[in-house]
């Protein structure tokens, strides 16, 4: 129940202090295929890590300069380090309300994205506050709790596997 009690504490600070109201009309019509700026916010589960490299490959394929964020640990994971510019972060840099400390916030500040894709499956408050200082007019995200007021274009998986999941998230991908 106190965590429960942290997490809406938290997403009350990320809506006043994070989210900034959209005044300008979004036209989706080929908004990801025209955007070259992307930070990708890689899944934490390791399931969904492994398999969200699928759509990691679409976007190098079609030329895209890649910004992932992941934890630290995570790097040596990944295939061909050389190919993408990255913002980690350590766990120490999670407040005890699940957000991102200000050393972190501070790595955003100069840096604006065409698209924020995020690829957590399930709710995790850290990271829909990352989507949220990013600086990008469009945020892509699975739909799970709380989601709706973080994200312009959300896709909802009724895929338990996490493969299949993915797959259907770059199919819709491809349609914008």
């Amino acid at each position: 129940m106190f965590e429960e009690l942290k997490r809406k504490y938290a997403h009350f600070v990320i809506r006043r202090k994070y989210l900034k109201k959209q005044n300008e009309s979004l036209e989706f019509n080929k908004a990801v295929s025209n955007a070259k700026e992307f930070l990708v916010i890689l899944p934490e589960s390791e399931i969904d890590f492994a398999n969200s490299f699928e759509i990691i490959r679409y976007l190098q394929i079609h030329k895209k300069e890649l910004t992932l964020f992941l934890s630290e640990s995570r790097h040596k994971e990944l295939p061909n380090e050389k190919d993408f510019r990255f913002i980690s972060f350590h766990p120490d840099q999670i407040s005890k309300f699940f957000l991102p400390r200000k050393n972190l916030f501070s790595r955003f500040s100069d840096k604006k994205f065409d698209v924020v894709i995020d690829l957590n499956r399930h709710e995790n408050t850290f990271f829909s506050a990352i989507s949220c200082i990013a600086s990008s007019g469009l945020k892509v995200g699975f739909r799970k709790n709380r989601s709706e007021e973080y994200y312009n274009l959300l896709f909802d998986s009724k895929q338990t596997e996490p493969l299949a999941a993915y797959s259907k998230f770059l199919e819709h991908l491809r349609m914008f």
